[in-house]
């Protein structure tokens, strides 16, 4: 599978974002051992680490042997005692050993560093400097073995070669670990989708499909279409969109979308999207771009990463140049190959995406698309936290609780309300649609013309050439229920009917808002309802609400609060909020707009993964920093014993190994701790259902 972000600006292999302009000529890579990893292996991103592996493995083995030679000729027994001829004739076999284990070992790797070096044109790279050194201590040992005198390298030349790539094999496995559950979205070829025409059924591209088209998806499939349930029931497995674990059991009138794995049924589905509008193509989109967004860190990391190699190749030719009058040449260079070794910005490189990037595997993994570091860096930053209240804190649906008919009887002013709601995705409009169809069953509602939206507002329209409008009451409404939603149905500035809905918090909205006071967070409710529901919710809480406030009122007082802002909203009357918002989280449910305008999307029902995603946010920063302070610390204090003669390149290739090593693990240790599993809502199976193993499973959203 190709990496998921395949734009021009990623690297071909692990699909990490590149610095400098894009190009569309030729395939680009973030290091060598990306590059490595790729030209190995044509057999896909998870072979291509393995064959690399092989090589390292191999030569490492190999490597094994030239140490048992160099031990054999750094022993003194050889000089100690016996005939000096025999000592001496030992000496050139163990050489001669020495020769015939490196060789190999350098060229399985040492030649597809060579290419990585040439075709990525890094002729001042430590990769390039490794690669002269390595080349320069075996030349001379090979030189030495064979006149019958001086030193010989063979140990240094191979150990070298093999730490540094098993370093880039570190450095390339951890940034794809990082990475697997972000690819599982990376859009596959979709297949044949077999659509119903009346008591026939005909093989389509998903790409034809149109609104309303009828397609039958069977046990083992993927929905192609996002739509509505029209028959059957299944088992569904949500986990590609929402990492959701448990699969659910919808039938029919539940919404189904394009992405989801039928289990145990079939299902005929009526398409309500088509590909290219789905939820699925929308998530995947806004995947991509977060992959090719840089956080702050990993942009200083870069920096700090380009400016290191220029001084290391002046101090670099320094030691060459000081150390020669008092060690030689010989020593004089390999004390060079020790100070670019663990100098190289390999660690220093991997430090800050690998904790971005893992945080972010981990945040998909709770159905939380993070779409980029820099917005988890954003919401880790966050003291203030902005919630809406509809669809957010409350479960989105609305019930009609009484009508107050004033000039209009009850059934003409719901009649009149319902008809105006049709162009609307509202929860209030929802709700006043169903109750009409639950009263009426399949009456006809009048056509609308000239419908109109007024965010934050209501809806207008004229019916009959009469111009009606359904928007929130103006003024305090019957006291008998001051917990209520009441809109108003007017014509001019006539009152004809008031309707009362009312909505219920999600089981989860207490916890989480308790768990966002103990982050320090000081949550507020922004809604755009009267203020007797707001006070009711302010109640049943115990936080403060702002009642009455229109779409450009809610991006003021996020705007007022600055960078330390975060807005969590769903409603297209939220879009610009959760723009202006230093970091905006939509939730599951949310209509495109919201979406899209959002930096963090909740992909599952409810707000129960909020508080977990802020302090993964954290974690991942708190990472990022000291990985960074590790790579500097380590580099800076490495260079200092490899100048002064005090570390062999042996050493220092092993510690180049360790650091890439620690910071993996650091990331994931701190990122990714032990989670206790969230209990989810559990439902009895219906009539005729099974159960999936012995495990009840969540309830579907239903009409």
């Amino acid at each position: 599978m190709a990496a998921v972000a395949t734009g021009a600006s990623a690297c071909a292999h692990c699909g990490l974002p590149l610095t400098g302009a894009p190009s569309v000529d030729e395939e680009r890579y973030c290091c060598s051992g990306c590059f490595l990893a790729h030209r190995l292996s044509h057999r896909g991103l998870e072979a291509s680490t393995d064959r690399l592996l092989s090589r390292v493995v191999l030569s490492g083995f190999l490597a094994m042997g030239v140490m048992v030679f160099s031990l054999a000729l750094y022993s003194r027994a050889l000089h100690d005692d016996g005939d000096g001829e025999t000592a001496q004739a030992l000496t050139g076999l163990f050489r001669l050993g020495a020769l015939a284990f490196s060789t190999p070992a350098l060229a399985l790797l040492g030649l597809p560093l060579l290419d990585a070096v040439v075709a990525l044109r890094r002729w001042l790279s430590a990769e390039a400097l490794i690669l002269a050194g390595a080349a320069s201590a075996w030349g001379v040992s090979v030189w030495n073995t064979f006149r019958g005198g001086g030193e010989v390298y063979f140990d240094t030349a191979t150990m070298v070669v093999v730490l540094y790539s098993l370093g880039r094999w570190l450095d390339v496995r951890a940034r794809e670990k990082a990475t697997e559950e972000l690819r599982a979205l990376a859009p596959e070829r979709e297949g044949p989708v077999a659509r119903v025409l009346g008591e026939r059924e005909e093989l389509v591209p998903a790409a034809q499909l149109t609104v309303g088209d009828v397609v039958r998806v069977r046990p083992g499939e993927i929905a192609p279409v996002d739509g509505e349930i029209v028959a059957g029931r299944s088992f569904v497995d949500t986990s590609a969109l929402s990492g959701e674990s448990q699969p659910r059991s919808l039938g029919e009138g539940d919404a189904l979308l394009a992405g989801s794995v039928l289990v145990d049924g079939t299902l005929l589905v009526r398409a309500t999207a088509g590909v290219g509008a789905r939820l699925r193509d929308e998530v995947e989109r806004l995947l991509r771009e977060a992959l090719e967004q840089r956080s702050r860190w990993v942009r200083a990391a870069d920096r700090l990463a380009g400016a290191l190699l220029p001084l290391v190749l002046v101090l670099a030719a320094a030691v060459v140049v000081l150390r020669h009058e008092s060690a030689g040449w010989e020593a004089a260079w390999l004390d060079a190959l020790s100070v670019v070794l663990i100098s190289c910005p390999c660690a220093l490189g991997i430090a800050t995406p690998l904790a971005f990037w893992t945080a972010m595997g981990a945040a998909y993994k709770r159905g939380v698309l993070v779409r980029g570091g820099e917005a988890l860096e954003r919401l880790a930053r966050a003291r203030r936290i902005f919630l809406d209240k509809t669809g957010t804190l409350t479960n989105g649906e609305f019930e009609l609780v009484e009508i107050e008919a004033l000039e209009l009887d009850e059934r003409e002013a719901l009649r009149i309300a319902s008809a105006l709601e049709v162009g609307s995705e509202h929860p209030i409009a929802r709700s006043l649609r169903a109750t009409w169809g639950a009263r009426e069953g399949l009456a006809p509602l009048p056509s609308v013309e000239g419908f109109t939206a007024l965010p934050g507002v209501g809806v207008r329209g004229a019916i009959d050439g009469v111009e009606y409008e359904l928007t929130r009451a103006r003024s305090a409404q019957n006291a008998r229920r001051p917990e209520a939603t009441w809109v108003e149905l007017r014509r001019g500035e006539a009152v004809l009917a008031r309707l009362a809905l009312a909505s219920s918090l999600r089981p989860d909205a207490a916890r989480v808002v308790e768990r966002l006071k103990q982050l320090g967070l000081a949550p507020r409710v922004l809604t755009g309802d009267s203020a007797g529901p707001a006070q009711a919710l302010a109640r049943e809480l115990g936080i403060a609400v702002d009642s009455g406030l229109s779409p450009a009122d809610k991006v003021a007082r996020v705007r007022a609060q600055g960078d330390e802002a975060a807005f969590v909203g769903d409603g297209l009357n939220d879009a610009a909020a959760l723009a202006a918002a230093r970091v905006g989280i939509s939730v599951q449910g949310g209509v495109a707009a919201s979406l899209s305008a959002a930096q963090i999307n909740l992909l599952r029902p409810g707000l129960s993964e909020l508080p977990d995603v802020i302090e993964l946010a954290r974690r991942a920063v708190f990472a990022a920093k000291l990985n960074l302070a590790w790579a500097f610390f380590y580099n800076s204090l490495g260079l200092y014993f490899a100048a002064t003669g005090r570390l062999s390149p042996i050493f220092a290739a092993s510690a180049m190994v360790a650091s890439s090593l620690f910071s993996a693990l650091n990331s994931r240790r701190l990122i990714l701790p032990e989670r206790r599993p969230s209990p989810l809502p559990l439902r009895t199976p219906a009539e005729g259902e099974c159960e999936l193993g012995a495990t009840a499973l969540a309830t579907p959203r239903g009409r």
